[in-house]
């Protein structure tokens, strides 16, 4: 193994993460008190977990301080972490597995790290003049020389999170800006904008696959770059969830496994940012077809809040294939692909319907969605009568406008028990709902549809 001999751990979340994973696995992330889960503060922990070792989770670092962003090396024996002081700059630093030889890299910000297949030789990617969490400028320079800078993006203002290279470092993942999920090409060239959403993330599994987080925060949009073939999957299933929001969705260096903290169930309109002691950091694994999380893995168990996971697994050591056997995605997604498509209202499975309001869903202040500016309100309605096409069930999920452009639509305010007669649509047929806010009081199996009678 990469990082040395080890006796793997029989029992508790290290054996839980070892079966998950199939290897040696090492995860390390931030500890706060349950009150900074986007890690603006100063009273923070570098907190890790070797699988294979027998000590659990602990802290890297004893000191406590400012730590944004860790990131596991290539051989997994080190770490690389941001601090972002106000006010002051941020600066990267490094240190080993174990705590030793904790050293300044330089000023800035650092995005990514990116193996060179052809010399094994380790690069730092690093925002040159962090802004928030964007940054005009990505520099990059080999892990151990930070004197050997190269520009590599100046086109656009990117965000310093969800930047991930390609195995060929050949092009990124990144917000160009937030809300902009886009794929570039290094450095400086084409940008592919594929989505609009939050914490991108790229990986190789039968060519490029690119995902962006969901407006939810309960949802990613895998995206197939070859073929632009694009599917949805779930990722706020861990036991115990229950519907709950996610936050920090990361590949791992394993393109089946995924790391993220959550539940985030504490109330509130954006409960991602209300954080909680609750929260824990969590694997879970793709299925071989990427269509959805087959397994999961709780990482921590405590009394704190943890954040910014990021995960090293052991290739070498690993019993999970790197690279699908099959096609992916869902096989209802790629007959569609095949058959170019189809009939686009038939694909969004249009209805027009009689319906009662039975459960208005809670409307949020401009000021609780903060930073996005538009809001759709899930609704649940009684179905009264199917004027047009085929429904089944006797109730019905309906995302509808709540607000737009930071401001609450009078028609937002619906009273229980008030009738309408809706045009409606299924939701996943309408991409360029993916990257806005969606506020949903409860979880349900049943399809969500869009109401499309007033259009946007």
């Amino acid at each position: 193994m990469a990082c040395g001999t080890a006796t793997p751990a029989v029992d508790g979340p290290s054996a839980e993460v070892r079966t998950l994973t199939g290897a040696h696995t090492r995860i390390v992330w931030v500890q706060h008190d349950g009150n900074d889960p986007r890690l603006h503060g100063v009273d923070l922990t570098l907190m890790g977990l070797d699988s294979d070792d027998g000590r659990g989770e602990r802290a890297i670092l004893e000191r406590r301080g400012s730590y944004v962003k860790p990131m596991i090396t290539a051989t997994g024996d080190r770490i690389v972490y941001s601090t972002r002081p106000e006010p002051g700059p941020s600066e990267v630093f490094i240190l080993n597995w174990d705590g030793t030889g904790l050293r300044k890299i330089a000023d800035g910000f650092g995005m990514a790290l990116w193996t060179d297949p052809a010399d094994g030789r380790e690069w730092l990617y690093m925002g040159l003049d962090p802004e928030k969490m964007d940054t005009n400028t990505v520099v990059r320079f080999p892990l151990d020389d930070p004197s050997r800078r190269e520009t590599v993006w100046t086109k656009t203002k990117i965000s310093m999170e969800g930047f991930r290279l390609s195995p060929d470092g050949r092009s990124a993942s990144g917000l160009v800006p937030w809300p902009k999920a886009a794929v570039i090409e290094l450095p400086n060239g084409r940008m592919r904008v594929l989505g609009n959403g939050c914490w991108t993330s790229l990986t190789h599994a039968r060519g490029p696959l690119f995902w962006y987080f969901d407006g939810a925060h309960r949802n990613v949009t895998l995206v197939d770059v070859d073929s632009e073939t694009r599917w949805m999957v779930n990722v706020n299933g861990a036991p115990g969830f229950d519907g709950a929001e996610v936050y920090h969705p990361r590949w791992t260096n394993h393109s089946r496994v995924l790391v993220l903290s959550g539940p985030y169930n504490q109330g509130g309109r954006n409960q991602a940012r209300t954080g909680g002691p609750q929260v824990e950091i969590y694997l879970g694994r793709f299925s071989a077809d990427y269509a959805a999380i087959e397994s999961w893995a709780a990482v921590t168990s405590n009394a704190a809040g943890d954040s910014h996971p990021d995960a090293w697994i052991d290739l070498a050591d690993s019993t999970l294939p790197q690279r699908p056997s099959g096609p992916i995605g869902p096989e209802h997604v790629r007959t569609a692909r095949k058959a170019g498509g189809g009939d686009a209202s038939s694909d969004a499975g249009r209805l027009l319907v009689n319906v009662q309001l039975t459960k208005p869903g809670p409307i949020p202040t401009p000021e609780e969605i903060l930073p996005y500016r538009n809001a759709l309100v899930v609704n649940e309605y009684k179905v009264v009568d199917v004027v047009s096409g085929r429904y089944r069930g006797k109730t019905m999920q309906i995302a509808q406008w709540a607000i737009r452009d930071s401001r609450v639509l009078p028609e937002a305010r619906r009273v229980a028990g008030a009738g309408a007669t809706l045009a409606v649509e299924r939701y996943e047929a309408h991409p360029e709902l993916e990257g806005e806010r969606l506020i949903a009081g409860s979880q349900s199996k049943r399809p969500l549809y869009y109401d499309v009678t007033a259009g946007r």
